[in-house]
């Protein structure tokens, strides 16, 4: 009996001790002083206490910034100009060069019978429309001249641009700024705005065209304040209570911090938000403070609506602290080199022993070897095509430096090697490793220089020749190659799409197989993101044995760049 005693307490103990290293901040309920108002927008958390949900759209522009075009009566011109871009009458500007014009049919592009069609990218209510002549705006004087007005105009809407009804027509207007009810709520995606009557001598000149209507907003964000943890610790996984119908949408991010106003040494908001509850979020650990934003949208007339929101961490840690870098920062594009990614671990007396580190590799990326503390170390390793995994033979138990050696190529111009701790004593929860920033810069991240000469690098296949025989031995091969990004503004390097092909041809130029057509940022398609070929065409059929041509295509800002191959089949 003493010994069964003995062994319900030790295990009573290690429960209470287990639960007393998690914990959690859950909100349930939201008021004004809960909320950072300078972060937050077309939230509603008054009308239904204890829920956060969108706000309804009366007074709001449901058009703005959305996607219009205009089609011209006399003929079909692109929008590329300042009178011609449809965009500039729902970008929220009243003034010149924000305008479309529509001439009269003799005077240039327009003509009777021109119409400006506005995408709302979602289903609305819509009870309003108004137009907004070039010269007023919202505030202004109401005595200017109305001779560029809209002097007669009909009003169409539906959720397709095909079967579109009217919903008003106006055969005589003699107002600057129209302002139209309709004599019903409908629901519909686009709206179609026909100029039916055009003065010979004056242009009809709109600057703005807004649209209003009832129901829930398309989008809007919660921040909340500055909440506490009470010490630093390492977070876990947010989960949340929802009413989620289809057609809406729930995403969350979050940011870290260790003083309890936000400042530079804060994380930036997590660059992934979680759009399911039980996720966890890549935010800089251990923290003390943390903030979260929750994005709400809709495509329907419905709104979600969070009842609780909930973020678990543990208190007992798996570092005191960290900060990781690599060396060198700075790679020409495109080049081979050998990176040291150096981890500085801190640990406390109480901490989770090391069992596992995991770098997340912006491209393919070879493990060269290993040191801690300066001496090599013997290790297994799982390396795929965006992420090493590194197990220490001897777990890593007190303050350390670790040194992994990567060999790659850097690709983008900005190529982040993010890494996490892990422990087999909190496998649910590894810990990200911290970083510091240098002229807005993360240190684990290699900054490419140079420009590439072309937008296809390094393209090669192999094995060259293959045997598509099916014993298992050169079966397949593969087409590698990296896609550079060429472009201009340098922010926009790497996050630019390109249409990229890769095609199969026999010698007298019959295209045998596409193996892929799709659009594409920068990338790496080496390793085991390689494109491979089988063998077969486009039916599913063995290809003859003899040479093939394997092509590979991308649009540039100067035309179509490609590259060719000679693959041979053999059997």
């Amino acid at each position: 009996m003493k010994i069964r005693i003995v062994i319900l307490g030790f295990i009573f103990a290690l429960l209470t001790s287990l639960f007393a290293q998690r914990g959690s901040i859950r909100d349930t309920s939201w008021t004004d002083s809960s909320v950072d108002l300078s972060l937050t927008s077309y939230i509603d958390w008054k009308s239904e206490p204890g829920f956060i949900k969108l706000q309804t759209g009366e007074n709001e522009n449901l058009a703005r910034n959305k996607f219009a075009y205009i089609v011209y009566k006399s003929r079909n011109l692109p929008p590329d100009t300042a009178a011609r871009n449809a965009l500039r009458v729902i970008d929220g500007r009243f003034f010149s060069p924000s305008y479309i014009q529509i001439l009269s049919l003799n005077a240039g592009p327009g003509g009777e019978g021109s119409y400006i069609v506005i995408d709302l990218q979602a289903v609305r209510a819509v009870n309003r429309v108004r137009i907004w002549q070039l010269g007023f705006y919202p505030g202004g004087p109401t005595n200017l001249p109305t001779h560029l007005r809209v002097r007669a105009y009909t009003i169409y809407g539906g959720l397709d641009t095909l079967s579109m009804e009217k919903l008003v027509q106006v055969p005589e207007n003699t107002l600057g700024v129209t302002d139209d009810y309709f004599d019903r709520v409908v629901e519909i995606r686009y709206l179609k705005i026909t100029i039916d009557v055009l003065d010979q001598v004056q242009s009809t000149v709109i600057s703005e065209i807004e649209v209003f209507g009832k129901g829930f907003l398309p989008e809007g964000y919660f921040t909340s304040q500055v909440l506490d943890a009470r010490r630093p610790v390492n977070w876990a996984k947010i989960t949340w209570k929802a009413e989620q119908p289809e057609g809406t949408q729930i995403s969350v991010r979050m940011r870290t911090g260790n003083t309890p106003e936000v400042n530079s040494t804060w994380s930036d908001w997590s660059e992934d938000s979680l759009v399911f509850s039980g996720g966890s979020l890549p935010v800089n650990e251990p923290r003390r403070y943390m903030q979260y934003q929750i994005r709400l949208g809709t495509l329907t007339l419905q709104t979600p609506k969070i009842d609780e929101i909930e973020f678990h961490y543990d208190t007992k840690l798996i570092a005191k602290s960290t900060d990781a870098s690599i060396n060198p920062q700075f790679s020409t594009i495109l080049k081979e080199n050998t990176f040291t990614y150096t981890i500085n671990i801190q640990k406390g007396t109480d901490d989770y022993p090391i069992d596992t580190i995991s770098i997340t590799t912006p491209t393919p990326t070879e493990l060269v070897g290993v040191r801690v503390n300066g001496s090599p170390i013997s290790y297994n390793a799982i390396v795929t095509s965006n992420k090493i995994l590194i197990a220490p033979q001897i777990p890593i138990t007190s303050s350390s430096i670790f040194e992994a050696f990567l060999k790659c190529t850097p690709f983008l111009g900005l190529n982040k090697f993010v890494s996490m701790l892990h422990s087999s004593q909190s496998a649910d929860n590894p810990q990200y490793v911290e970083t510091k920033k240098v002229n807005g810069v993360e240190a684990w991240s290699v900054i490419t220089t140079g420009v590439p000469p072309r937008l296809i690098i390094n393209y090669r296949v192999d094995p060259n020749p293959f045997t598509p025989n099916g014993d298992g031995i050169n079966d397949v091969t593969k087409i590698s190659f990296f896609l550079a990004n060429i472009g201009e503004p340098k922010t926009i390097i790497g996050n630019e799409v390109r249409t990229l092909r890769v095609l199969i041809y026999d010698l007298q130029g019959r295209l045998v197989r596409e193996l892929y057509n799709s659009k594409s940022g920068a990338a790496a398609f080496v390793a085991q993101n390689s494109i491979d070929w089988d063998g077969k065409d486009d039916l599913g059929k063995l290809v003859r044995p003899g040479p093939y041509l394997a092509q590979v295509i991308v649009e540039a800002d100067t035309g179509i760049e490609q590259s060719t191959k000679i693959i041979t089949v053999v059997y």
